[in-house]
């Protein structure tokens, strides 16, 4: 790590421009990352689970359905901005085997459906998605280049 990498924790959501690079690690949790070309402009977001009940006021990423607004909002896109962002999407593996079948599905597919939906349905591109198996994924957006890395790690057993 260098003086310029902005870590983004579990439920947290950053922005990040120039020389800085948005990192985050992932299990079943999913990363959602936005490039803003036109704006040199990119953000993180690091989301536990997939929905609530109840929309939050503050930005947040415990949930996919508050981190999408929350990136957005960050970034001061509009909806007609929407068409200039590119978004990337990892993580949502399965880093512990249940015992039994999950009625709805892993989390982390649950995690993986919910943004990808959202940003479907906002109109946003996805240009990249490493998520699912059992490995778990650091996301990497080097915000000067506009680039992406996702690196793919086995869980120590």
């Amino acid at each position: 790590m260098n003086g310029h990498d902005l870590h983004v924790k579990m439920c947290e959501v950053r922005t990040g421009s120039g020389r800085q690079v948005l990192r985050t690690t992932l299990g079943s949790c999913v990363g959602i990352g936005l490039l803003w070309r036109g704006r040199d402009l990119c953000a993180l977001a690091h989301c536990l689970l997939p929905e609530s009940s109840a929309r939050s006021t503050a930005p947040s990423a415990k949930y996919v359905t508050d981190a999408l607004p929350s990136l957005l909002q960050l970034m001061g896109a509009s909806r007609a901005d929407h068409a200039q962002l590119e978004a990337v999407i990892a993580g949502g593996a399965c880093m512990v085997q249940p015992v039994r079948p999950a009625p709805y599905g892993l989390i982390g597919e649950q995690n993986t459906q919910m943004a990808t939906r959202l940003l479907t349905e906002a109109g946003i591109r996805v240009i990249h998605v490493d998520t699912g198996g059992t490995s778990g994924r650091q996301l990497s957006i080097d915000c000067h280049s506009q680039q992406f890395a996702v690196r793919t790690f086995e869980r120590s057993h």
